[in-house]
């Protein structure tokens, strides 16, 4: 198994293709409907940068672990190789704040969470989303196919929502929306190029992608 750090190296090449983790994940977020116009946004895990593309806000900034995502930059946003769990922003910097598809591959939740908190402002939105314990419980991995076509394995923790609500709760951040997405016709495309029908069938109606989204509150 992969850590992080390593196995996204070795998926940058590829990253970019979508797979049913990430169309649904985006769908996700997406429905949330956090505004981002004139906004001061943070990707923390931001891959390539191409999620904040074109988005819209007032300032788009992306940090990612991994040097070699950043090197195929998607997008003119500001771009930076740092970790979620000591993000180099003062603060109180951004009205929004993303964490997507990350907080899974971080053994510390609430340490992820502390930092996290810290650069939003008081009134402003952190969403997180995860691989769902429901997939991992039915023996789903946080997978990818390398160049080679060798399935690669990264190291993955399974934080259940009770967690990420008391780690948020106590750093003072209210959960307002919770949503799932499950296998279903939306992603069956995804398994037919892969030639896995039977799999799909199989999983059909699984959850699949886990997103949350918190506000904090404002100091007193």
């Amino acid at each position: 198994m992969l850590s992080a750090r390593e196995g996204y190296a070795l998926w940058a090449p590829r990253y970019e293709i979508e797979t049913a983790i990430s169309f649904l994940e985006d769908r996700l977020v997406t429905a949330l409907q956090v505004p981002l116009s004139n906004r001061r946004l943070l990707d923390a895990g931001c891959g390539t940068g191409r999620r904040i593309a074109d988005v819209g806000s007032a300032l788009a900034v992306g940090i990612d672990l991994t040097p070699d995502m950043l090197t195929r930059p998607a997008t003119a946003a500001s771009l930076a190789a740092a970790d979620i769990r000591a993000l180099p922003f003062g603060a109180n910097t951004f009205d929004v704040v993303w964490c997507r598809l990350v907080i899974g591959h971080v053994r510390e939740l609430d340490v992820a969470y502390a930092e996290l908190a810290r650069v939003c402002r008081p009134g402003g939105t952190l969403v997180v989303t995860d691989f769902h314990p429901d997939a991992v419980a039915a023996g789903h991995r946080r997978s990818f196919r390398d160049l080679s076509g060798k399935v690669q394995q990264i190291e993955h923790y399974v934080h259940r929502v009770g967690a990420h609500e008391r780690v948020a709760g106590a750093l003072g951040l209210s959960l307002w929306s919770r949503r799932d997405a499950e296998v279903g016709t939306l992603v069956r495309p995804f398994y037919e190029r892969a030639r896995r029908l039977a799999a799909y069938e199989r999983q059909r109606g699984l959850r699949i992608v886990l997103a949350l989204a918190f506000r904090r509150g404002f100091e007193s």
